[in-house]
C-alpha cells in the first residue's frame, strides 16, 4: 500500500449486544444542517474507508474476465465462495433485465416496467440474502436489505445516480464488515478480499446498472449536467485511476484522445450506446498507449458509446481532468477528494441514505432536525480522514 490505512470496524455477527441493536434503517438526513453531522460520523468514514481500501488492493490491476452465461451462473449459486455467490445474484438480477420486457408506447420519462423490475427486487431481496449468506448473518437482512433494494434506481423517479451506487457501496462494505468476503480478518485476507471486491465485484455491478439504465431508459438522478463528472456514477473513477497509478503506457493526457475510441466513428444508432456493456467493462484501446482493462478507460468508453459531440462539451469536468493533472496518482486522489466533497456531502445525493443501528448509525447525541428541530454536530469520532491519509504531503 501506498499509506497504511485502518482496518475495516468489524462487525461481530455473534455478539448477543450487536444482534440487539439491529433494526430496520431510516432516513436522518433532511436539512443542509444533518451534512454536518454525517460528514463526521463513523458511518460516513466507514464508507470512505472501504472504497479507499478497494482502491489501494486494486493498484496496477486489471479489471477481471468475469464470465457471465448461465452455466456460470449455476455453478456460482452452489459455490462456496462468497464472492462468487454475490457474482451469481447480480447475474440472477441481470437476467431480469432481459426477461422484464420495455413497454413500447411512448414514454417521457424513463421506461415504465423498470417498476415492474422493482417490484420484483422488492418481493424478493429477503429470499436473495438467505440464498446468499451464512445463517449467523441472515438476522441483519433488515439492515442489509434497505442498501440492497436501493442500489439500482428509483422505482417511482425511474432514474439511477450516484447515491443508488452508494448504496450498492453501502451495501457491499457492511458485507465485508461482517467477515463475510474473509472470515479470519487476517490483513493479508482481507486485502486479497477487497481486490476481488475491486476488479471482479463492483464491475459486474456497473454491467447490471448499466444494462438497466440502457434498457429502461433511466433518466441521471440528481444530475450536474454538463458540469458533473458522469451522468450516472463515480466510483469507477476512484477505482479506475488507482488501477493506473503504475500505468507507464496511458497518461491522463492521452486517456481522452479520440483514437483511442474508433467505435465513436463508425456507423451506428443515432442514439443509445454505440458498444454493447460487455465490450465497455473490459475496454482495451488500439494502439501504443493501450493499458491493462481498467474502470477508468471503461468509463471514458462509456460516455463515448452514450454521447455524441465533441468531449469537451458534453463532459468538461473530466476534459479539465485530462488537460491540468499530470499524474494517475494526482487523479486518485482528487476523485477521492472530489467524490467525497461532491457525492457524500452533498444533500441531494445523500439524503435518501438510511440509518440502522449497527451497519450505518447516525450518531448518538446527534439528534435530525425532523425528530428534534434542529442539528447538532457531535464530537469527531473518525475511523478515517481523506485529508491525513491522501492529501497532507500532496
Amino acid at each position: 500500500m501506498a499509506w497504511s490505512l485502518p482496518m475495516p470496524a468489524w462487525v461481530d455477527v455473534a455478539d448477543t449486544a450487536t444482534r440487539a441493536q439491529i433494526r430496520t434503517p431510516e432516513r436522518r438526513i433532511t436539512v443542509d444542517d444533518d451534512i454536518r453531522v454525517w460528514g463526521t460520523s463513523e458511518a460516513h468514514d466507514a464508507i470512505l474507508l472501504f472504497v479507499m481500501r478497494m482502491a489501494e488492493a486494486c493498484v496496477g490491476a486489471a479489471t477481471t474476465d468475469v464470465a457471465w452465461d448461465a452455466a456460470s451462473a449455476a455453478r456460482r449459486t452452489a459455490s462456496s465462495d462468497p464472492i462468487e455467490r454475490v457474482l451469481g445474484m447480480l447475474q440472477t438480477l441481470d437476467a431480469w433485465t432481459d426477461e422484464i420486457e420495455p413497454q413500447t408506447s411512448a414514454q417521457r420519462f424513463g421506461n415504465l416496467s423498470f417498476r415492474t423490475w422493482g417490484k420484483r427486487l422488492q418481493d424478493r431481496v429477503d429470499v436473495l440474502h438467505t440464498e446468499l449468506l451464512p445463517t449467523d448473518t441472515q438476522l441483519f437482512i433488515p439492515e442489509l436489505r434497505a442498501y440492497l433494494a436501493e442500489a439500482f434506481g428509483s422505482f417511482v423517479r425511474i432514474d439511477y445516480g450516484t447515491g443508488h451506487e452508494l448504496n450498492f457501496v453501502a451495501w457491499l462494505g457492511y458485507l465485508h464488515r461482517t467477515g463475510f468476503f474473509a472470515a479470519g480478518r487476517e490483513p493479508e485476507a482481507v486485502q486479497a478480499a477487497e481486490r476481488r471486491l475491486a476488479l471482479e465485484v463492483f464491475p459486474a455491478y456497473l454491467r447490471v446498472v448499466w444494462h438497466l439504465q440502457d434498457r429502461y431508459s433511466l433518466e441521471p438522478a440528481g444530475s450536474h449536467g454538463v458540469w458533473g463528472l458522469d451522468d450516472y456514477q463515480f466510483v469507477p473513477y476512484i477505482l479506475g485511476s488507482a488501477q493506473l497509478r503504475t500505468s507507464e503506457t496511458l497518461t491522463p493526457q492521452n486517456v481522452v484522445d479520440l483514437a483511442l475510441y474508433p467505435f465513436i466513428k463508425q456507423p451506428g444508432p443515432r442514439a443509445g450506446p454505440r458498444i454493447s456493456v460487455s465490450q465497455t467493462l473490459l475496454y482495451t484501446p488500439p494502439g501504443k498507449h493501450a493499458p491493462i482493462p481498467n474502470l477508468y478507460v471503461s468509463s471514458l468508453a462509456r460516455i463515448h458509446s452514450l454521447k455524441r459531440g465533441p468531449f469537451s462539451e458534453h463532459s468538461p469536468v473530466l476534459s479539465d481532468v485530462s488537460s491540468n493533472v499530470s499524474t494517475w496518482d494526482r487523479v486518485y486522489k482528487g476523485m477521492l477528494k472530489m467524490y467525497d466533497a461532491e457525492c457524500l456531502l452533498k444533500r441531494p445525493v445523500v439524503q435518501h441514505f438510511v440509518f440502522g443501528g449497527v451497519g450505518f448509525c447516525w450518531p448518538s447525541g446527534a439528534p435530525t432536525s425532523v425528530s428534534h428541530g434542529s442539528s447538532a454536530a457531535p464530537s469527531p469520532q473518525t475511523i478515517v480522514r481523506p485529508d491525513i491519509y491522501v492529501y497532507a504531503n500532496t
